[in-house]
């Protein structure tokens, strides 16, 4: 079993420091296999006695094993699986499907209603949504406005009220701001649309209404480096603006 898949296992177990501690981990595995517990604890901002706590709730003996689990997942050889293909054609095919017979009707209808669309996004794919679907909803008069970076989020918030909506594009749907964003919108009564993968995460439960679709990451065969299909989220934002136009209709 792989740490990710441990990780998912264990996944109602944890709390927001062990979200944080595994998002470190996950961007930085060959760094923290050569870090001390103390090293690690000082890079997640958390005490060593928190990473042990971590280890214990995913089902670990302590912090040696997860630097064993680390080092047996860079050292494992990558292979292109010639499945991989067909799950991910059939990954796509589903998310057309849901997209096309979901009722859609309150999230588009707060689209709708919104005097003020906003997207926040983390990533590069999830940016390039972001444009994409600015771009499409000027086709039927609707404006959005694409917020560039974190500095940008505080002078918006100061300005938004409940008329206004926003959408917080995600991959993983555990990023720490883009969760805390969601959350201080909840607070201010503010909708919100949330857009990451299907599975038990954090903004899910913090937006008002939420669209998840299913990808697999799988090995290249290079350099163990692993890859998801990123296609998923421009099929959403297209068919998102196909759906408005026949809502509109």
């Amino acid at each position: 079993m792989t740490l990710e898949e441990i990780i998912h296992t264990n996944y109602d177990k944890l709390n927001e420091n062990d979200f944080y501690i595994w998002q470190y981990i996950y961007h930085h595995k060959e760094e923290c296999q050569k870090m001390s517990i103390q090293q690690l604890a000082k890079a997640c901002n958390v005490s060593h006695s928190t990473i042990i706590r971590f280890t214990k709730k995913i089902g670990l003996d302590g912090y040696s094993e997860l630097k064993y689990y680390l080092k047996w997942s860079l050292n494992k050889k990558s292979k292109f699986s010639h499945q991989t293909l067909n799950n991910v054609t059939d990954e796509l095919r589903e998310t057309v499907d849901m997209m096309k017979n979901r009722d859609l009707d309150k999230i588009l209808q707060l689209i709708n209603d919104a005097k003020h669309i906003y997207i926040y996004s983390t990533g590069d794919v999830q940016r390039h949504t972001a444009k994409e679907l600015k771009r499409e909803f000027i086709y039927c008069k609707k404006t959005i406005y694409v917020i560039e970076g974190e500095t940008e989020i505080d002078s918006v918030l100061r300005y938004s009220t409940k008329d206004d909506i926003f959408i917080l594009i995600s991959f993983s749907g555990d990023n720490e701001i883009v969760v805390t964003l969601a959350k201080a919108l909840q607070g201010m009564k503010i909708p919100t649309i949330g857009i990451a993968i299907d599975k038990k995460n954090l903004l899910s439960q913090y937006v008002d209404e939420y669209i998840g679709f299913k990808t697999s990451t799988f090995q290249t065969g290079y350099f163990n480096n692993e890859y998801y299909c990123s296609v998923h989220y421009f099929l959403i934002a297209n068919m998102l603006f196909l759906r408005y136009l026949e809502y509109c209709s």
